[in-house]
């Protein structure tokens, strides 16, 4: 075998590998947030700071694997200080809209696309590149799922190369597995009151006398895109009433979803569910929303929003879409995963909990330490500070300077009650 490796530097090289890197993820055990449209609307929106470095396997010219990296640059007082080199999808120091707000990775799975036949080779020559190709200080690949090849590839000593490696536990996310029986098998594994939860949850959509609402599902229509902007515009409202900011808060992380959605439509691999009262006939009357990736036999459910001005709240909207779209997942044999979040039904509903991780490789000198934690906690301000802000905005809106002070200082009280309740 010809085995050799080269590094994708440009947007060019980038756009190039399309074919053949969706191949590879034909032929692996890959997750939507590996695909090709996946991580490059994530680089065009999030990379604008970083540097590719996309590390590719070839045979002959055959690609046998891709690591999806780029150098990710930390300033501190404007001047770089620190370097990492991070997986295409996680979390970065700077976008062109400040620091992302989250804490987390945007994408919920992220490893290395790999054929089994190759592995031997592709860490060999992964550890040429880490030590003699590329200058970083650390190397940190986030949200690696726990039987994922990345993880399995990474765990081995790197003393010798003098290297120090950290495995540390990330995101945990929620799935529920295919049943060999089926809807009625997955309902039996579900506690007595939870199985109880979920079937009245049904009644409300079922021509019975319980029926109140009716699902339409949207994924071919010439309206796709107005109708995930009236789902963007429900997960806002409804976020913003409990004071965050909500995922779409941030202009490119709103049109990163955007164009990837639009992208996933093209391919027949998303849809977006509406629950509707059984009378109404248009989708803007939608009392929740839920949007779905379907990928590899799996269906994700990505983002939902319910419109807690509807005098239907009460009757739990969310509760009864997500029990619909868990039923037609079983039903189809898919994988239906709830991504990360630590939401108590999530939980209640799963019948697998996965643990991602996150890798940490560097030479493990003091300096580096400190400057790992030194650019880790001004991360954290940065992002607490961005947030609040945010926060502060939408609580104070259409309120005088007194009045916003006032609701301002009961939603911090409020903050810190829960806080103290949970603990």
């Amino acid at each position: 075998m010809n085995i050799r490796h080269t590094v994708i530097n440009t947007n060019t090289e980038f756009d190039n590998l399309e074919t053949e890197w969706n191949l590879l993820c034909e032929q692996t055990n890959s997750h939507v947030f590996q695909t090709f449209d996946w991580n490059r609307t994530w680089w065009k929106y999030f990379g604008d700071y970083g540097k590719l470095q996309i590390f590719v396997l070839y045979d002959e010219d055959k690609i046998a694997g891709i690591a999806p990296l780029f150098s990710d640059r930390y300033p501190l007082f404007g001047i770089t200080s620190y370097t990492t080199l991070r997986l295409i999808g996680s979390n970065v120091g700077k976008t062109r809209d400040g620091p992302l707000l989250g804490t987390n990775a945007y994408s919920d799975y992220l490893q290395f696309l790999i054929l089994d036949k190759y592995i031997v080779s592709f860490y060999e020559h992964l550890m040429v590149f880490i030590k003699n190709e590329v200058l970083f200080d650390s190397m940190i690949l986030e949200e690696i799922p726990e039987r994922s090849s990345t993880l399995a590839l990474l765990k081995e000593d790197f003393s010798s190369s003098g290297l120090k490696i950290e495995i540390k536990n990330a995101s945990k996310t929620t799935r529920i597995t295919s049943e060999e029986s089926g809807w009625r098998g997955y309902l039996k594994k579900l506690s007595g009151n939870e199985r109880k939860n979920v079937q009245k949850s049904l009644r409300k959509i079922e021509r019975t006398e319980d029926n109140v609402f009716r699902i339409e599902m949207i994924d071919r229509s010439e309206n796709f895109e107005l109708h995930l902007n009236q789902l963007i515009e429900l997960h806002q409202d409804q976020w913003n009433r409990e004071g965050f900011p909500g995922t779409f808060s941030q202009k490119s992380m709103k049109n990163f979803f955007l164009e990837t959605c639009k992208k996933l439509q093209s391919k027949d691999s998303i849809r977006i569910y509406a629950l509707l009262p059984a009378e109404a006939s248009e989708i803007a009357s939608s009392v929740a929303m839920g949007i779905v990736i379907i990928y590899n036999n799996q269906m994700y459910l990505q983002h939902g929003g319910m419109d807690m001005t509807s005098p239907l709240i009460h009757i739990g909207p969310g509760k009864i879409l997500n029990a619909a779209i868990i039923r037609e997942a079983v039903q189809a044999n898919f994988t239906f995963d709830f991504l990360r979040g630590n939401e108590v039904y999530k939980k209640r509903l799963a019948n697998k909990i996965n643990q991602n991780s996150t890798i940490e490789i560097s030479t493990g000198s003091a300096r580096l330490v400190l400057l790992n934690k030194i650019v880790n906690a001004t991360q954290r301000l940065k992002k607490r500070s961005a947030n609040e802000r945010i926060r502060k905005d939408i609580v104070t809106k259409n309120h005088s300077v007194a009045a916003g002070l006032y609701h301002y200082t009961l939603f911090m009280f409020g903050r810190i009650g829960n806080k103290l309740n949970r603990a």
